[in-house]
């Protein structure tokens, strides 16, 4: 058992000690030896971090070290409230990322919020609970993650029920949003009680939230780092601590172990080492993980040597494979007054009453999802109103599994998520979101310091197949905003072709029928946005040619480190990844304590 202390702490001095750190990641064992250590140190406080932490410190005998770059999530009043959830995004528990110029896209940048403190995304996010579908985790499996599949998994969705975020089933609902379900079943779609059963997500439906009692964020720094849980003597939590890279061992023969990390405050600061006896843990997310292992020396060697690093371990798969979800931006929907939320964004007084609503009784809008409700569908549902036939590849997980997502705002939002109309007009916002891309990017590093952010390349819509997949869910959903009861509730209008003066209504001002692929295609390049759900830059799988960790999530090659975050995914999911990332950590934690 490594050395023990508690609570939480700013300064690394008081759980780490002074390091001066030579070229090379590897380390003497004379010079390990003298490092305050624990038996496991994680790497990242966030979604998957949080969880490990918790379970790995319920066994008192051994010693657990969290290292989180950013703050305590308490105190964070706008991290609480779930339809203000866009005021984090951008603020200083945002790590702000952003793609290389997106030659798809006109060489737009693309945001990247990820959340910087603890409970990491799951403490900025949207609050969206589903487990996706089945048939993702059956797909996993398939793919050489022995042990993931779909009944597995759900032992462990099961197991978060008791002690993992809070699940909301009664969420009020806008008339809008309400609207939009009945008008997707007239089309022909299933309507949905609920997105996480064993019958898979295709449908129309309300979301559950990961929302507590009290109607605020249940995140896994509220469920699993509870009072109790942050006071165990064996369980230290470091925050605003910057790991600087994975240090190591090398045996007879070449082996590899990782024995601690290298960490500061700042880049110029002091630099500490702290040990682990037993396991390193990467948390940090689908591009921490990667430019953490890759600043220690593991990933591509090529790579490395551009920037002078000592080549660890060569593994070329080490920021490879990077998956996201991509949407047209949100497409806004002129409303009639008494449909939407919008007088919230617009009115300084609605807004203070709603949230003076929340703060004194829990309820109210500002006690909802902003992302409401949602439509699952097949792009190769033959009896939906695609238009015309377009080549689109089938990356489906399963038979049963949807390929696109309708995620429902009610309010209109404009300028890529960061603006409202003027006060007066009413809009009902929809994402159409690609859920299966078969475009994949890259996680590279800019330098050799984890104070400047990875060269994120996203490589959006580099194959046409998802270009074709979004204009026919553009225009399926032209068409479901004409289907009453919801075509009552909006004030459309049915251009043929984009008008002279463009606004933020176009393209949903265009007529599902004579609109153009062309004129679709342009919209999309234009505004087109990352859904914000990456994936897979680390990913599991047997060989270490294609893939960095097992289905053990250990590293290939290396003893004691493994990754445990949304970049080991082997594929990409039908829905919102949050959750799966903590039924991840939780089997995860059982992996480590030898019990799956």
């Amino acid at each position: 058992m490594g050395h023990s202390a508690s609570k939480l702490h700013t300064d690394p001095s008081a759980y780490a000690t002074p390091f001066v750190p030579e070229l090379t990641s590897i380390v003497s064992d004379d010079m390990k030896s003298k490092w305050r250590s624990y038996d496991y140190v994680i790497v990242g406080g966030g979604t998957a971090g949080c969880v490990l932490a918790s379970r790995l410190s319920e066994d008192r005998n051994s010693t657990v070290l969290l290292l989180e770059a950013g703050e305590s999530n308490e105190g964070k009043l706008f991290s609480r409230i779930p339809l203000a959830f866009e005021r984090m995004l951008g603020s200083a528990h945002d790590w702000r990322y952003r793609t290389t110029p997106q030659e798809e896209l006109h060489e737009r940048t693309v945001e990247y919020p990820r959340g910087k403190l603890l409970g990491g995304t799951s403490s900025i996010n949207a609050m969206i609970y589903q487990q996706c579908d089945p048939e993702d985790f059956d797909a996993w499996e398939r793919q050489g993650a022995s042990g993931w599949g779909s009944s597995t998994m759900e032992k462990y969705f099961q197991k978060m029920r008791k002690d993992g975020p809070k699940i909301a089933t009664d969420l009020d609902l806008a008339p809008i949003s309400k609207a939009f379900i009945e008008a997707a079943e007239q089309l022909g779609i299933p309507r949905k009680k609920d997105f996480n059963t064993s019958a898979g997500a295709v449908g129309a439906g309300a979301f559950h939230g990961a929302v507590d009692e009290q109607h605020d964020r249940s995140s896994t720094a509220t469920s699993y780092l509870r009072p109790e849980v942050r006071q165990r003597p064996n369980l230290t939590i470091g925050v605003s601590v910057y790991t600087e890279r994975v240090l190591f061992t090398s045996g007879a023969g070449g082996s590899l172990r990782a024995v601690g990390v290298q960490v500061s405050t700042s880049k110029d600061g002091p630099k500490f080492a702290v040990g682990a006896t037993r396991e390193v843990i990467m948390c940090g997310g689908v591009f921490g993980s990667p430019q953490m292992l890759l600043l220690s020396g593991v990933g591509p060697s090529n790579h490395l040597q551009e920037l002078r690093i000592p080549v660890v371990r060569d593994l070329p798969a080490v920021g490879r494979g990077l998956l996201d979800h991509f949407c047209p931006g949100t497409i806004v929907f002129r409303a009639r007054a008494g449909w939407t939320w919008d007088d919230i964004t617009q009115s300084q007084a609605h807004a203070g009453w709603a949230l003076l609503r929340w703060l004194l009784f829990g309820t109210g809008p500002m006690s909802a999802l902003c992302g409401q409700a949602a439509v699952f569908t097949r792009s190769d549902d033959k009896s939906l109103p695609y238009g015309p036939e377009l080549p689109v590849k089938d990356m489906f997980s399963g038979p049963k599994a949807p390929d696109i997502e309708y995620l429902v705002f009610p309010m209109g939002i404009i300028d890529y998520g960061h603006g409202f109309p003027p006060r007066g007009n009413h809009g009902l916002s929809v994402g159409a979101i690609l859920l299966k891309p078969s475009s994949t990017g890259t996680v590279k590093l800019r330098t050799s310091s984890v104070y400047d952010a990875p060269l994120i390349d996203a490589n959006f819509l580099a194959d046409k197949s998802d270009l074709n997949a979004l204009t026919k869910a553009v225009r399926l959903l032209l068409h479901l905003v004409r289907t009453p009861p919801l075509s009552e509730a909006l004030d459309l209008r049915n251009y043929a072709t984009k008008p002279e003066n463009e606004d933020y209504y176009w393209i949903g001002d265009a007529d599902p029928d004579k609109v153009s692929d062309e004129d679709i295609e342009a919209f999309i390049r234009k505004y087109g946005q990352s859904a914000t759900h990456p994936t897979s830059s680390a990913r599991m799988g047997t060989d270490p040619e294609t893939s960095v960790v097992n289905p053990q999530l250990c590293v290939h090659g290396i003893q004691g480190l493994r990754v445990v975050d949304a970049s080991v995914f082997p594929d990409q999911l039908s829905g919102h990844p949050c959750v799966p990332v903590i039924a991840v950590a939780e089997r995860a934690a059982d992996l480590i304590k030898g019990m799956a």
